[in-house]
């Protein structure tokens, strides 16, 4: 647009465009809002990772504390297995010892009974260890934390 000034010289006016000035406006409002909505989904996302952290560490706690139980009572029928071990040794060993010795005498089951008794002491404590040992694997803590990472892929695939 041209003006004709009082000189007679023309001047251009320095008029903007505003369909760039527009454009430009609405791009930066989308990146505004983008970055807002991205803000927002990282921050629900580190407070759900807080909220699982805290859970695992206070599952772990717990069986952490059922272990040292269990490990405890697998450490007593480890030292109440020794001496019946022993004993079940010696005794067997007695009557091996006693049956050479005396092949027809009544005393001989008499220490046949004495030794099935101590081995089948010896078989009560190894079947309790058994059963304590299985209390030691932390089977609680991976369960639960395979479910949140199954749950956490699951949302991330519905929401892909």
């Amino acid at each position: 647009m041209n003006i004709e000034s009082e000189t007679g010289t023309s001047d251009q006016l320095d008029v903007p465009d505003t369909s760039e000035t527009i454009h430009e406006n609405q791009s930066n409002n989308e990146e505004e809002r983008l970055a807002n909505t991205l803000a927002d989904q990282l921050m629900g996302l580190s407070g759900q990772t807080a909220l699982v952290v805290k859970e695992l560490s206070e599952l772990l706690r717990l069986e952490l504390q059922l272990s040292i139980g269990e490990a405890r009572r697998l450490l007593l029928t480890w030292l109440a297995l020794l001496p019946a071990v022993i004993l079940a040794w010696v005794s067997t060993g007695a009557l091996i010892a006693w049956i050479v010795y005396d092949i027809s005498s009544s005393v001989t089951l008499a220490l046949s009974a004495f030794t099935l008794l101590q081995i089948l002491l010896c078989t009560t404590l190894l079947l309790l260890r058994k059963r304590f040992r299985s209390g030691l694997g932390f089977r609680r803590t991976k369960a639960h934390a395979k479910r949140l990472l199954k749950e956490i892929i699951d949302d991330t695939t519905k929401a892909n």
